[in-house]
């Protein structure tokens, strides 16, 4: 008994000390826990970001670094989800860089969830400017998607709210996004006669008549797209209530939306006319002198010109990017893809196709704007030019899995699928 009885002691001891280690282990776990996590603390620290001035800086701060913005948007995903409804960890501020942050480096899921967010807490604070700027957040992203539906939805939920004043003021503005919407669906009679209702409104104001313009050409009425904008033109010259530079900047636009259009009528001489009258009034746009050479080479005109004009449009746009990477504004200098490709299309239509190669790979290996039907199709192109057709078709491949950015790549798409289907017959009678 004695014998047994001293056993116990000891066991007891034992079992007292595994449990003071196991507790102490726990307690080191549950400190460890507690330890604050570096990038949860810095994501915390979004919500001071009180200015439009400290949201811009704090957004480019964390978009930097696309891999680590990505990783952090996850995380801060995961935090909405983990807290409870009333106490989500994410202010209006917050709400708003994680939401344009999450838009541009196209993490949608996310990005709608915090404009979300941005527009329950808008609401919350009956802030009318800081609604509009969530739910215009959500109507972008949805029209980038190509989700007309929630873009319609979106809007005329801003048209049916009452108050606060801000979104009242707005609303003729959120019509125009309904209508534009509406001519997305396919829906151009029902967006022609809210057009036309908003005319009626306005006394056939030029804003809204270049609307009217807008869905005939959606509409594919071109003709009466060029006679609507034409009438902008003048309206625009009989406007008193506007300065003379705005005025000018304004039917700038509007011949350059002309110049498209002739375009598209296969107007070409009309189309590059415009865009002469625009490079005289602005002899350093990019834009206008890139278009007006692609618009020749492409229709095989004037092709050294146009070189001379596209290697000018690429030399302004690097100088303009300079300039803001040194004031700050921009971190990353790089050559447009569209003027690459411009570059490259001239090269080869004067038959210089080891030359043109250079830029319209450049151009298509740009993440961010190469990924292009018209890009790749040009480089397929220039690699049967030169022999090689395995490249080329490889590079038809890519054409045809990249979106549809405007109702000219529909028909492209088809010739493309024509051209690489004609290319693999060859390579297989080759073989």
């Amino acid at each position: 008994m004695v014998a047994t009885f001293g056993r116990w002691p000891r066991i007891g001891l034992l079992a007292a000390g595994l449990f003071l280690f196991a507790s102490s282990e726990d307690s080191r776990s549950r400190a460890d826990d507690k330890k604050p996590d570096p990038l949860r603390e810095s994501l915390l620290k979004l919500n001071g970001a009180t200015t439009e001035e400290t949201q811009t800086a704090k957004l480019r701060e964390l978009i930097k670094d696309k891999a680590k913005a990505k990783k952090a948007i996850a995380e801060a995903v995961k935090m909405m989800k983990e807290a409870k409804e009333e106490d989500k960890p994410f202010n209006y501020n917050g709400a708003v860089i994680l939401a344009r942050a999450a838009h541009i480096l196209h993490e949608n899921a996310a990005a709608e969830r915090f404009y979300e967010h941005q527009v329950e807490l808008a609401t919350k604070l009956k802030s009318g400017a800081k609604i509009l700027s969530g739910y215009e957040g959500l109507i972008d992203l949805n029209w980038e998607l190509k989700r007309y539906d929630q873009v319609v939805e979106v809007c005329e939920k801003l048209v049916d709210m009452k108050g606060p004043m801000e979104v009242e003021n707005a609303k003729p503005f959120i019509i125009e996004r309904l209508v534009q919407a509406k001519a997305k669906q396919g829906k151009i009679d029902e967006a022609l006669t809210m057009t036309k209702g908003l005319l009626e409104l306005t006394n056939d104001a030029w804003y809204f008549l270049q609307l009217k313009g807008w869905v005939q050409r959606e509409g594919g009425k071109i003709d009466d797209a060029i006679t609507t904008y034409t009438e902008v033109l003048d309206k625009l010259d009989g406007e008193k209530n506007l300065k003379a530079d705005a005025k000018d900047r304004l039917k700038d636009r509007i011949h350059y939306t002309l110049s498209g259009l002739h375009v598209e009528n296969k107007q070409i001489e009309k189309g590059a006319k415009h865009l002469q009258e625009l490079i005289k009034r602005n002899p350093d746009s990019a834009t206008y002198k890139n278009d007006l050479g692609f618009i020749w080479c492409d229709n095989d005109l004037n092709l050294e010109e146009a070189e001379k004009l596209i290697k000018e449009a690429l030399a302004i746009d690097l100088k303009e990017k300079k300039k803001l990477k040194d004031d700050g504004k921009l971190d990353e200098v790089k050559e447009n893809a569209a003027y690459l490709d411009s570059l490259g299309w001239v090269l080869f239509k004067q038959k210089k196709y080891k030359e043109a190669l250079e830029p319209l790979k450049k151009a298509s290996l740009d993440e961010e704007e190469g990924s292009h039907l018209e890009i790749w199709d040009h480089l397929a192109d220039c690699y049967m030019a030169l022999g090689d057709k395995k490249a080329a078709i490889t590079s038809w491949e890519k054409a045809l899995k990249m979106e549809d950015l405007s109702k000219r790549d529909g028909e492209r798409r088809r010739k493309v699928s024509e051209k690489l289907k004609k290319a693999r017959m060859e390579a297989a009678t080759k073989d």
